[in-house]
């Protein structure tokens, strides 16, 4: 919270939290029509520089 939210220009402040509720709630129903991913990892240690390997699908 900042302090220009403080006070009589509260108005402002639901505007902005309306706006940022509508931004989230429309990247949210965007992502939910996306198909999924899968994800396939291999952790291995011995010797090898990346121990680490991930393949997304």
């Amino acid at each position: 919270m900042r302090i220009a939210d403080i006070g009589l220009n509260r108005s402002k402040a639901k505007t902005r939290d309306l706006v940022g509720m509508l931004l989230t709630h429309g990247a949210r129903a965007w992502r939910s029509t996306q198909p999924r991913a899968g994800i396939h990892l291999h952790v291995t240690a011995a010797g090898r520089r990346h121990p680490l390997r991930l393949r997304i699908h």
